[in-house]
C-alpha cells in the first residue's frame, strides 16, 4: 500500500519505488488483537501506562482492559459503567483514573477500586488533566471546568466556561489550554483559571491540538459553503509571541495529532480511516514522508496513542480491534519501567508414583464434592475427637514474666516461625507406638545425623558479627561502650555496602595516605578520594560513638566502574547476595579503591598543572630515548640497564634493573606508596624473539603451587617472591614468526613500594588446603615430638558456672562459661603451637639484585612493640606486618557472616602518646574493638577464620608523620552556583560579605530537611510491641544556615537544596517541605546543588570554631554524616528539657516562649533556625535573670493541660 500525490491511498506497488527515496517506513505493525468486547463495541480510549509496561483500553460499553507489554498480554479486565463509553484513561503512580461522561472511577491497576465519585456537576464529561499529584481538572460538553481533589475526593473549584463547553484539555509550562468544539482554544492561568490568550483557530470544528515547547499545533474543520470540510494543513501558534506562524500542509485528513514524546519536533497526524503521517515541525527543507496505515479497511479510528518511549504506538477502531506498531522489534512502552506486580504463579502438585507407600497423599487436596465418598465411614462407627494442645516449651515456662493474667516470655527458637510440633496420644493417655517413618521424617533424621557428626566451630564473641537493637529513637540509646572501650572510632554497618568497612580501617591508619586524603579536595561530584578524606576526618574527631559512612557508600554506589565490577551488593537480588564470597568481594574492592584513588588524585594533579602557568616543558635530548641514531647504541641501553641495577642495589626503593621509561611523569602519592613497577618479558621459544613493556601494580594477587607436588614445604617469603616475579609457558603470538608460538612470559619487579599490598587468593579449596598444609608443616618442625595435630581454636580455661544469659551474653569480659568462650584472652600466654609458630611472618625484608630477595627478618616475629631496626641494610627495605582483613563464617548462620580487620596501630594514632605496656594490635569488628596479642593476628583457622588481604609497611611509613595540608578557604562561600535546568533557580539566601565570615565563636543558626530513600522494616514481638529490624534510610535535601549576628542577623548564608540520584520512596513534605520535582535539576526551581559543595561550608564552620544553634542537631549532624564537638553545638531541644520528661517540639517552644506559629502547614528549615536562634537568646536571658527552673516548670505544666498541641486560636 502507498499513497498517491493527492493522498489517496492505493494497493500496490508504486511505480519507481526505487526511486521514492523520501519515504520511510519507521514504524511497522506489531500486533492486532479484538478487544474485550471489540464484537459489540468499539475501542473509543486508548492510554499507554507511564509508569508500567501496559496499554489500557477503554470501549463504548464502559469496559476497562489492560495489555502488558508489545505482545499484548492480558492483564486485567473490568466493568466500570454499565452503559456509558469511556472518555478519557489517565495512569496515576498508584492507580489509574478512568472518566465516563457521568462517573469519575479511581482503582489500582490489578482490578481494585479506590474511590467513585459522582455529582451533578459531572454531565457530559470529556477529558481530564492532572495538575499536581492531588489535584485534577475535569471538563465536557457543560459550562464548568470541575477542579477536583484526588487526596480528600471532593471538588474543590467550579470555573465557568461558557455555553460552549471545553472538550480539550492540554498542559503548558505557562498556561492551561482548553479548547471547544467550536475551535477556540483558552490559554488560563494554572493557579487562578482566568483566561489569559484566546486562539481562534478553525472556523468549523476543533478536531484535537497538542503543545510542546512554544508551538501549538490544531487541525480541525472549516466551513465551505455551508458544509463542514476537513482542513488539510495544521495550524501552528507561537505562544511566545501569541500569534500564528507558517501552517503545515499533510497528505492525510488530519483528526488526531500528538507530539512524540521526548522533547522531539515530530509530530504524529492521524485520519479518521487509520492513515498516519510523521511530520517534523523544524526540517521542512527536506522532509522524510513517514505514512503508516491501519490494516483493517472500512473501520473508523476511534482513539490513538503514542507511548512516552516514542516506539509504540496504538490505535482503536470502531470494530473493536487495537493495532501496534513499533520502532524496533522489542519495543518497550517507558524508558524506565518499574516491575508489574503479577498473580502468585500456583504450585503444581507433587509427583508420587502409586506404588510409594510412605508418599505425603495428604498434600493432594481432595475435590470438592455434594455426594459422600466410597471411603467415608458411616455415622454411628465415628465419633468427634479433638486433638489436645500441645504442651507448652518447659524453656518459655521456666523464662515467663506475667503482667497481670498475661505471661511474656523470650522465644527459644527451637521450631521455625509458625511451626508447631503435635505429639499423638492413643486413648489411655500413652504414646502411640512408634511406626515405619515416613518419607519427611526420614530425611528430618538424615539432617540431624549430619548435623551430630559435624564439627562444632567456637567463634569468640570479638570476631562474631554484633548486630544493632533498634528502637523509636534509632540507635541513640544503644550502649556503644560495652563493645569499645578504646579511643578509636568504629564504623556502623546498617547500610548497604557497609562490608567495606574493614578496609577504610586499614586505609585510616596508613599515616600517609590519611594525611594526603585529608589534604585532598577537588570539584567532582562524586570522588571516591574526597569523601573518603571527610570520613577520615569523621573518625580523627569521634571517639566512643561509631561514624556512618553514608556519603561515602553514597558515592561508591554512583561509581560505574565498581557496579561493573560487581562491588554493589544493593544491585543484587536477595538470593545472589546470600552466595556471595566476602573474602573475594573485599580483595576486588581493595584492588579498585587503590586504582580508582590514583586515578582521582592524579587527575587533579593534572587540572592543577594546567589551571597554572602552561608553560611548555623544554626539550631535553637523551640518548636512551634515541638508541638507533647512534653508533654502539645497544651497549649504551646495556649501560644505563648496569647503572639502574646498580642504583637498585644500592637501596633505593624506585630503582630497578631495567632503564625506566620516565622519570618526570605525573605521579600521584598513591603511586609513591603503593605502586610496584615490573617489567613483563615475553620471549618467544622459537626465534627467541623478546618484547618488554613496564607495567604498574598496586595489590599483588599470592598465587600458590597447587600444581607443583614435588616440594615439600613453602615459606610465605617463597611464595611472596614467586608471585612477584612469575614464569610461565603458554602460546602467544610472535610477530616475527607470524604465528601462534611457545612463549615464555616472566613477570620481574623494577622498583619496591612503602607499602605493599597483598590479596591471599583464598577463595577456592586448593589453596585452602595448600595453606592450612604448610601451616601444620611449619608446627610439626617446630613441636619437640612432632605433634602436629590441627586445633580449630586455641582452648581456654574458664569458670565450670555457666553465664546465666548464655550465648546472648552481651558483657565484655564476662568470667562465667559460655559455649564460645575456648579462644585465647586479649593478653594472656599462648600455650598453643599454632599461635607460637606462624606460617606468616610479621616482618619481612626485599632488595633487588640480580634476582627478587624476600627473607623473614630473624628474631621479629612477635609483632609487637615499635620497631628499632632501620629501614634499609645492605640494600634491602624492610616491612612490618601492619594489617589482616579475615573473613569471619559461620557454618551454621550464613547471615551472620561478616569481614573483620585486625591492625597493627601506629604510635601517632594514640591521642595520649605510645603505651608500651599493651599489644599495638586491636581487632576492628564494625564498632567493636578490642585489643589482641600479636600472636592471635597471625593465627587462622579456616573453618570460620580465612585471611584475605594483608598489608606490609616500611618503618618509615609506619612511624612517620605526615603534615595535613588543609585546603579549605573561604572562597567556597562566594561559588554560587546552581545546576537547576529550565527555569531560572531561585536565590533565598544573602551570601557572606567580607567582614561577614564567620570567626571563633560566632554563632550560626542551622537546620536541614531529609527525605526517605528506605522505608523502615519492624516485625511484631511475641509480647504485642514492634521491634525495628532495619531502620528508614534517610538522605539530606536541604540545609539552611542563617547568621547570629551583625546587622543582618538571621538572614541566611546557606540554603541549598541537595540534589539525589537515588529513588526517594517519601519526601515527607508535612515534616520536611521538599515536594516532588524540587531535587530533579529538570523540573527544580530551587538553588539546586551538590550534598558535597554544601559539606565544605559546614565543613569550613566547623573548622572555624563557630557555635551551631538548632534544634535537634544530633540527628542533622548524623544524616549530613558531620561530627562537630560538642562544643559547637548548642542544642535547643536539651536547653529547654527537663531530666526524664519528654522532649519538646520547636513548635510549642517558639510558640511559648516567642509568641510565633510556626510549622502550621509544613516545616520551612529558614524559618525553624531562625526560631531556634532566637530561642537561644531567650534562654540566655532567662539565665542571666536566674528563672530557667521555673520556666521549664511552667512550660511543661502548660504543655501537659494542653497535650502538647498549640491552640489553633
Amino acid at each position: 500500500m502507498y499513497f498517491d500525490q493527492s493522498g489517496l491511498a492505493m494497493v500496490g506497488q508504486p511505480e519507481g519505488a526505487e526511486c521514492m527515496t523520501g519515504i520511510n517506513n519507521e514504524y511497522v505493525q506489531m500486533e492486532c488483537i479484538l478487544a474485550d468486547g471489540g464484537e459489540r463495541f468499539g475501542v473509543c480510549a486508548l492510554a499507554f501506562d507511564q509508569h508500567e509496561e501496559l496499554l489500557w483500553m477503554g470501549n463504548q460499553g464502559g469496559h476497562i482492559t489492560s495489555y502488558y507489554t508489545s505482545h499484548l498480554q492480558k492483564y486485567t479486565s473490568f466493568q466500570v459503567h454499565p452503559s456509558q463509553d469511556i472518555r478519557q484513561i489517565l495512569a496515576l503512580d498508584h492507580g489509574v483514573l478512568i472518566l465516563s461522561g457521568s462517573l469519575l472511577r479511581y482503582q489500582l491497576r490489578r482490578g481494585i477500586p479506590i474511590f467513585s465519585h459522582t455529582s451533578d456537576n459531572l454531565t457530559e464529561m470529556q477529558c481530564m488533566l492532572q495538575m499536581s499529584p492531588t489535584r485534577l481538572l475535569l471538563a465536557g460538553h457543560q459550562d464548568k471546568l470541575i477542579d477536583y481533589n484526588i487526596g480528600v475526593g471532593q471538588e474543590t473549584k467550579l470555573i465557568e466556561v461558557g455555553e460552549a463547553g471545553c472538550a480539550m484539555l492540554r498542559a503548558h509550562c505557562r498556561f492551561v489550554c482548553a479548547g471547544n468544539a467550536l475551535g477556540r482554544i483558552d490559554l488560563r492561568d494554572p493557579n487562578t483559571m482566568n483566561i489569559e490568550h484566546t486562539l481562534d483557530t478553525h472556523s468549523g470544528n476543533l478536531s484535537d491540538f497538542d503543545v510542546q515547547g512554544n508551538l501549538l499545533v490544531t487541525c480541525g474543520f472549516s466551513n465551505r459553503q455551508g458544509l463542514l470540510n476537513v482542513d488539510r494543513f495544521l495550524r501552528v501558534y507561537d505562544l511566545r509571541m501569541m500569534r500564528a506562524v507558517n501552517p503545515i500542509q499533510t497528505v492525510v485528513d488530519p483528526m488526531y495529532l500528538r507530539f512524540l514524546p521526548l522533547g522531539s519536533s515530530r509530530l504524529a497526524v492521524v485520519s479518521a480511516a487509520g492513515q498516519l503521517q510523521l511530520l517534523d515541525t523544524v526540517a521542512f527543507t527536506e522532509p522524510r514522508l513517514c505514512l503508516v496505515q491501519m490494516e483493517n479497511p472500512g473501520a473508523m479510528c476511534l482513539s490513538f496513542d503514542i507511548s512516552t518511549s516514542s516506539q509504540s504506538l496504538a490505535f482503536g477502531d470502531s470494530t473493536g480491534s487495537i493495532h501496534l506498531f513499533g520502532s524496533q522489534p522489542r519495543a518497550v512502552f517507558n524508558t524506565y519501567s518499574r516491575l508489574t506486580e503479577h498473580a502468585d504463579v500456583i504450585a503444581p502438585m507433587i509427583n508420587m508414583s502409586v506404588n510409594e507407600y510412605e508418599a505425603p497423599f495428604s498434600s493432594i487436596p481432595m475435590p470438592i464434592r455434594d455426594d459422600a465418598f466410597g471411603s467415608d465411614w458411616p455415622q454411628n462407627l465415628m465419633e468427634n475427637c479433638y486433638r489436645r494442645s500441645p504442651a507448652i516449651d518447659p524453656e518459655i515456662l521456666r523464662t515467663m514474666k506475667m503482667q497481670g493474667p498475661i505471661g511474656y516470655a523470650p522465644n527459644p527458637k527451637e521450631t521455625r516461625r509458625n511451626q508447631v510440633t503435635y505429639n499423638l496420644e492413643n486413648s489411655n493417655g500413652g504414646a502411640i507406638p512408634k511406626q515405619k517413618k515416613s518419607y519427611a521424617e526420614r530425611i528430618h533424621t538424615k539432617m540431624a545425623a549430619a548435623d551430630e557428626t559435624g564439627v562444632f566451630v567456637a567463634i569468640p564473641k570479638r570476631y562474631r558479627r554484633v548486630e544493632l537493637k533498634y528502637n523509636k529513637l534509632g540507635v541513640e540509646d544503644f550502649q556503644f561502650d560495652m563493645y569499645n572501650k578504646t579511643e578509636f572510632a568504629g564504623l556502623e554497618a546498617i547500610l548497604p555496602n557497609a562490608y567495606c568497612n574493614a578496609m577504610i580501617q586499614v586505609l585510616y591508619y596508613i599515616e600517609p595516605l590519611r594525611a594526603t586524603l585529608l589534604s585532598h579536595i577537588c570539584q567532582k561530584e562524586f570522588c571516591l578520594s574526597c569523601e573518603l578524606g571527610f570520613l577520615f576526618h569523621m573518625i580523627a574527631n569521634q571517639t566512643l560513638t561509631p561514624c556512618q559512612p553514608s556519603n561515602f557508600l553514597r558515592a561508591f554506589r554512583t561509581v560505574p566502574e565498581a557496579s561493573a565490577l560487581g562491588l554493589i551488593l544493593s544491585d543484587m537480588h536477595a538470593d545472589a547476595k546470600q552466595r556471595v564470597d566476602l573474602g573475594m568481594l573485599i580483595q576486588c574492592w581493595n584492588r579498585f579503591i587503590l586504582h580508582q584513588m590514583d586515578m582521582e588524585l592524579l587527575e587533579t594533579l593534572r587540572k592543577l598543572k594546567d589551571d597554572g602557568k602552561n608553560l611548555r616543558k623544554p626539550f631535553v635530548y637523551k640518548e636512551i630515548d634515541f638508541p638507533t641514531i647512534l653508533s654502539g647504541g645497544h651497549a649504551k641501553r646495556a649501560a644505563a640497564a648496569a647503572a639502574a641495577a646498580a642504583a637498585a642495589a644500592a637501596g633505593h626503593p624506585d630503582a630497578g634493573p631495567y632503564p625506566p621509561e620516565d622519570r618526570n611523569e605525573d605521579v600521584t602519592e598513591i603511586h609513591q606508596l603503593f605502586a610496584m613497577k615490573q617489567w613483563l618479558i615475553n620471549t618467544c621459544l622459537k626465534c627467541k624473539f623478546e618484547v618488554r613493556k613496564e607495567a604498574v601494580l598496586m595489590p599483588c594477587n599470592l598465587n600458590y603451587p597447587t600444581s607443583e607436588p614435588d616440594r615439600d614445604y613453602w615459606s610465605f617469603c617463597q611464595i611472596l617472591k614467586r608471585s612477584l616475579n612469575y614464569d610461565q609457558v603458554t602460546p602467544a603470538w610472535c610477530d616475527r614468526c607470524n604465528k601462534f608460538s611457545p612463549t615464555s612470559q616472566c613477570r620481574r619487579l623494577s622498583s619496591l613500594p612503602k607499602v605493599l599490598s597483598i590479596n591471599t587468593s583464598l577463595h577456592n579449596p586448593q589453596n585452602k588446603s595448600f595453606w592450612q598444609s604448610q601451616m601444620d608443616k611449619k608446627v610439626s618442625k617446630a613441636t619437640p615430638h612432632g605433634d602436629s595435630s590441627r586445633s580449630t581454636t586455641p582452648t581456654l580455661v574458664t569458670s565450670a558456672k555457666p553465664c546465666r544469659y548464655g550465648d546472648n551474653c552481651s558483657r565484655p569480659g564476662c568470667r562465667f562459661r559460655h559455649n564460645s568462650d575456648t579462644a585465647p584472652p586479649p593478653n594472656g600466654p599462648h600455650t598453643n603451637p599454632y599461635c607460637s609458630n606462624n606460617w606468616l611472618p610479621h616482618r619481612i625484608r626485599m632488595a633487588i639484585k640480580d634476582d627478587l630477595i624476600v627473607q623473614k627478618v630473624a628474631g621479629e616475629d612477635t609483632g609487637g612493640g615499635t620497631p628499632t631496626t632501620a629501614g634499609n641494610k645492605n640494600g634491602f627495605v624492610e616491612y612490618q606486618l601492619t594489617a589482616i582483613v579475615c573473613y569471619i563464617t559461620e557454618p551454621a548462620a550464613i547471615e551472620k557472616r561478616s569481614l573483620v580487620v585486625l591492625i597493627k596501630v601506629p604510635d601517632s594514632y594514640h591521642p595520649e602518646g605510645p603505651r608500651k605496656e599493651e599489644s599495638p594490635w586491636y581487632i576492628f569488628n564494625d564498632f567493636s574493638i578490642t585489643p589482641v596479642p600479636p600472636q592471635e593476628a597471625t593465627w587462622f583457622s579456616f573453618d570460620w577464620k580465612t585471611p584475605c588481604v594483608l598489608y606490609y609497611s616500611t618503618d618509615d611509613v609506619y612511624c612517620g608523620r605526615t603534615q595535613v595540608r588543609h585546603s579549605l578557604n573561604k572562597d567556597i562561600f562566594t561559588q554560587v552556583s546552581s545546576f537547576t535546568r529550565g527555569t531560572s533557580a531561585a536565590i533565598t539566601f544573602t551570601p557572606l560579605e567580607e567582614h561577614e565570615y564567620p570567626k571563633k565563636g560566632d554563632l550560626v543558626g542551622m537546620d536541614a530537611e531529609f527525605v526517605t530513600l528506605n522505608q523502615e522494616e519492624a516485625e511484631l514481638r511475641s509480647d504485642g510491641k514492634m521491634s525495628t529490624i532495619k531502620p528508614s534510610h534517610l538522605s539530606v535535601a536541604r540545609i539552611t544556615c542563617i547568621r547570629g549576628q551583625g546587622p543582618n542577623e538571621g538572614t541566611p548564608f546557606i540554603d541549598d537544596y541537595i540534589s539525589t540520584q537515588e529513588q526517594v520512596v517519601d519526601y515527607l513534605t508535612k515534616f520536611s517541605g521538599i515536594k516532588p520535582g524540587d531535587l530533579d535539576a529538570n523540573f527544580s526551581s530551587k538553588h539546586l546543588t551538590t550534598l558535597k559543595s554544601t559539606y565544605i561550608k559546614l565543613r569550613y564552620l566547623q573548622d572555624s570554631g563557630v557555635i551551631f544553634v538548632g534544634h535537634g542537631l544530633k540527628n542533622d549532624f548524623r544524616v549530613i554524616n558531620l561530627v562537630v564537638p560538642q562544643e559547637q553545638v548548642v542544642d535547643t531541644v536539651n536547653l529547654f528539657h527537663l531530666p526524664h520528661h519528654r522532649m519538646v517540639s520547636l513548635r510549642f517552644l517558639a510558640w511559648h516562649f516567642l509568641g510565633l506559629k510556626i510549622q502550621s502547614e509544613t516545616h520551612d528549615s529558614t524559618e525553624d533556625a531562625r526560631a531556634a536562634l532566637q530561642l537561644y537568646r531567650c534562654y540566655l536571658r532567662l539565665e542571666s535573670e536566674g528563672r530557667v527552673g521555673s520556666a521549664l516548670s511552667e512550660l511543661y505544666e502548660l504543655g501537659k493541660s494542653l497535650n502538647w498541641k498549640v491552640p489553633e486560636e
